[in-house]
C-alpha cells in the first residue's frame, strides 16, 4: 500500500478535516449552509428524466423520445425555481452543469456539484463520462465532484472493480484539490428485484459495509436508508441508522432514492436524529412535475409543492442534522493550527486525505 494511501486511512477523521486541503474545504463550505448542514438538490439523473418525459408524451397523445432541448430546459426550470433554497445544486454534464451556468439557473451564492460517472444499469462496472473528467469539473469552476458506485459486497470481483474506480478518481480529487462527494446504492442480484426478501435482508449489511470501503477515499458519503419504513417499527429504523452513522468515518447525507415526499420526509427526521449531516434529493421533491401537461401547471407545481417541501426538508435539517464541524468537535481554532507560515512552500495540511502533502 502507498504511503500517502496509509496515511489517509490511518488518520483519524479529527485530524482528516483539521487539515483538509483549501480547495476541498472551500468547497466544503461552499455546499453546506452556514451552520455546517447540507441541503443540496439533486438533478444529476439522466435515464429518470427519459422515462418521466417519455410517461408525458404518451399522456399527451404524442408518444416520442424526449428531445436534448426537453431534458435541459426541465433541469433549468427546477433549477431556477429550487436552487435558492437549496446549499448547492447536484447536476450533470450531458443537461445541466455548463447549461444552468450559461442560463444563470443556478442561484448566486449556491454549490455547483457535478456528476462524473457515465450513466449505466446497476452490476455494470463504473466509468467515467466519455470525455469528461476531475480536471474538466475543477476547471468549469465545480464546488464538487459526485460519484456513484453501485455495490453488492457479497460479489468480490464487482466490489473490487468499483473500489478501483473509487481509488483512481480520490487521487485525481486530490490532485486538483477539489471536494469528493461518493454515492453508494444497492443493487438486487440475479433473479431478485427490490422486494425480494433476501435482497431487502442483506441490504442494511450492504449499506453499512459499502460506506466503510467507501469512507477512506471520499470526503463526503451519500447515502441510502438502511431499514424499510414499511416493514420496521422505528427503534428497529432508528438502530440500523445509528449503527450506519458508527460505521461512516466521513459525514453523510442521505439520498432519497426517488422515494415519495411524505416518505422520504420521515427518513429523514430519524436519519437527521441519528447523525446525518443532511440531504442530497431529487425525485422525491420534483417527480410530480412530469404529472402536468400543460408547461404553466408544471410551472405552478414547483413554485407552491416543490417550495413547500425544501422548505419542509429544511427545517428538518436545521433541527435535528449534526454540522459536519461538529461531528469531529471541530473548531476555528483547530483549523488556524494546523496553517504554517510556510504552509504554501512545504505543503502542510494541503492534501486533504493526508496530514501532510504536496501542493
Amino acid at each position: 500500500m502507498p504511503v500517502a494511501e496509509a496515511t489517509k486511512i490511518s488518520a483519524t477523521p479529527k485530524e482528516f478535516f483539521t487539515h483538509l486541503s483549501p480547495g476541498k474545504l472551500t468547497g466544503l463550505r461552499k455546499v453546506a449552509d452556514a451552520s455546517g448542514r447540507l441541503k443540496v438538490l439533486a438533478l444529476d439523473q439522466s435515464n429518470s428524466f427519459k422515462k418521466f418525459l417519455r410517461a408525458l408524451h404518451e399522456k399527451s397523445g404524442t408518444p416520442k423520445e424526449p428531445a436534448y432541448e426537453e431534458i435541459r430546459d426541465a433541469k433549468l426550470e427546477i433549477t431556477e425555481v429550487l436552487s435558492p433554497l437549496s446549499t448547492a445544486v447536484l447536476l450533470d454534464v450531458n443537461y445541466g452543469a455548463r447549461q444552468a451556468l450559461n442560463a444563470g439557473s443556478l442561484a448566486p451564492h449556491v454549490g455547483l456539484i457535478v456528476r462524473l460517472e457515465a450513466s449505466k444499469d446497476p452490476g455494470i462496472a463504473s466509468e467515467y463520462e466519455p470525455g469528461w473528467s476531475v480536471e474538466k469539473i475543477k476547471k468549469m469552476g465545480g464546488t464538487a465532484v459526485k460519484l456513484l458506485v453501485y455495490m453488492d459486497v457479497e460479489d468480490d470481483k464487482a466490489t473490487e472493480s468499483q473500489m478501483n474506480f473509487v481509488r483512481q478518481v480520490s487521487e485525481e480529487c486530490k490532485k486538483w484539490d477539489i471536494l469528493l462527494m461518493t454515492e453508494e446504492l444497492s443493487y438486487p442480484q440475479k433473479g431478485e428485484d427490490k422486494n425480494s426478501p433476501a435482497y431487502v435482508a442483506r441490504k442494511p449489511q450492504n449499506i453499512y459495509k459499502s460506506a466503510e470501503l467507501i469512507g477512506p477515499y471520499t470526503d463526503i458519503l451519500k447515502l441510502e436508508y438502511p431499514a424499510d419504513v414499511h416493514k420496521d417499527d422505528e427503534s428497529t429504523q432508528m438502530k440500523n441508522l445509528e449503527t450506519l452513522n458508527s460505521k461512516a468515518i466521513r459525514p453523510w447525507v442521505l439520498l432519497s432514492a426517488g422515494v415519495k415526499f411524505d416518505i422520504f420526509a420521515k427518513q429523514v427526521e430519524l436519519a437527521m436524529k441519528a447523525g446525518c449531516l443532511g440531504t442530497m434529493a431529487g425525485r422525491a421533491i420534483f417527480q410530480e412535475y412530469f404529472d402536468y401537461t400543460n408547461p404553466a401547471d408544471r410551472t405552478k407545481f414547483l413554485k407552491t409543492t416543490g417550495i413547500e417541501r425544501m422548505k419542509k426538508l429544511s427545517d428538518i435539517v436545521d433541527k435535528h442534522a449534526t454540522p459536519w464541524h461538529k461531528r469531529y468537535n471541530l473548531t476555528s481554532q483547530d483549523f488556524l493550527n494546523a496553517v504554517s507560515p510556510d504552509w504554501y512552500a512545504k505543503g502542510v495540511s494541503a492534501s486533504g486525505a493526508d496530514v501532510k502533502g504536496e501542493y
